[in-house]
């Protein structure tokens, strides 16, 4: 009889933290190139071939501890990715949230279930903090040092006709979907490390947050005083604008920058580590 009561008590716990201290995910997420089932197709803009929501990244065998870190470009399996609250939480809800994943955690190495492949914090704000880490090669092995951090919000907007139209417009959905979507807010990577294709492989990562919380495609607002080589550079790793949704993104006439979206994507590369304790 104890040990049911013991078994529920655990059950309440890991409920309450899993619900209080984080957003529910709405799907799984694949890895390598397993693909995870999609609502819907879409039709590339352009050349309208129709392709998959997301696309398949493929995995490296190169061991990174060899690899020399100054002289190459970066993938998945240099980097450390972290996911924190919003800087904006206070310092109580970052103890509970950290008490919480580390409870989850013990409960998975004890009862030798699978860890939840990503787990976002729930904030007030609805917003987290994508960090991102690689080995400093001038201390010790284990050393981490900061090389990035990306800001987005982390739960489907509000249903807004324009958004509709937009995604039937660029990408030949019907408006029988209600699309969802969730906002890039900001991206930072060290001046020392933005050759190194760190930016690429966080629009990967958040894609891939997306998707898991249920995120049909990702939007952000760019800003590059009219040079437009962000908006290419954007464009290239898959975004496009979206001028219907520029008012609702709180840009209208482009004051703020240019509005782009893209798919989520439900795939990440095998070697990807996302830490969320």
């Amino acid at each position: 009889m104890q040990s049911i009561l013991l078994s529920i008590l655990v059950i309440v716990i890991l409920c309450v933290f899993y619900l209080d201290a984080f957003v529910p995910s709405e799907r799984r997420g694949a890895r390598s190139s397993t693909r995870s089932q999609q609502r819907f197709k879409i039709n590339q803009d352009k050349n309208k071939n129709t392709v998959d929501l997301a696309g398949s990244s493929s995995s490296s065998s190169t061991n990174s501890s060899s690899r020399n870190i100054d002289n190459i470009i970066l993938k998945h399996e240099d980097i450390v990715w972290k996911l924190r609250p919003s800087p904006e939480t206070n310092r109580l809800k970052r103890i509970w949230i950290r008490m919480a994943a580390n409870m989850i955690r013990l409960d998975c190495i004890v009862f030798r279930k699978e860890k939840p492949t990503v787990l976002c914090p729930k904030t007030d704000n609805k917003q987290v903090l994508l960090e991102a880490y690689i080995q400093d090669k001038n201390k010790k092995k284990n050393k981490l040092i900061k090389v990035g951090r990306f800001g987005f919000t982390t739960e489907r907007g509000p249903r807004a006709p324009q958004i509709q139209d937009t995604v039937q417009d660029i990408y030949g959905i019907s408006n029988q979907y209600i699309i969802g979507i969730a906002a890039i807010i900001y991206m930072y990577v060290e001046p020392k490390y933005r050759t190194k294709d760190i930016g690429k492989l966080a629009l990967e990562v958040i894609g891939y947050i997306h998707a898991i919380q249920g995120c049909d495609f990702t939007v952000l607002v760019v800003d590059d005083n009219g040079s437009g080589k962000l908006i290419d550079w954007y464009t290239k790793h898959g975004y496009s604008k979206a001028p219907k949704i520029q008012n609702i993104m709180g840009s209208p006439d482009g004051v703020h920058g240019i509005t782009m979206i893209a798919p989520s994507n439900s795939n990440i590369d095998q070697d990807c580590q996302i830490k969320w304790w």
